[in-house]
């Protein structure tokens, strides 16, 4: 049961990262956006994949610890956490350029 709930965790995080990635999309391309709703935006989609990247790795430790898996999924589960790590340090470049374009 823990199982089948743990792989769930990961499905939904592998389903909100590209809604995720349009929004921030969006964002950047919005004109009419005060720059002090653009600032607490972009907060709001750092803090939303810090929050999924926390996520994967309690999921991961949890199946490290409490299920017997092969070392070649252990690393595709490693990679599947990781792989959100440069789209947080994306979003963190994103954000300093629109700063430079829009803001104060």
């Amino acid at each position: 049961m823990n199982t089948n709930i743990a792989l769930a965790v990961l499905q939904l995080l592998a389903l909100a990262i590209p809604p995720i990635a349009v929004l921030i999309k969006m964002l950047r391309q919005s004109e009419n956006l005060p720059w002090r709703y653009r600032q607490v935006s972009f907060a709001l989609a750092l803090s939303s994949i810090v929050l999924f990247l926390a996520s994967g790795g309690a999921v991961l430790v949890y199946l490290l610890l409490n299920v017997r898996l092969s070392p070649l999924l252990m690393l595709a589960l490693a990679f599947t956490v990781l792989g959100l790590v440069p789209f947080a340090l994306f979003t963190g470049i994103l954000y300093k350029e629109h700063k430079m374009t829009f803001g104060p």
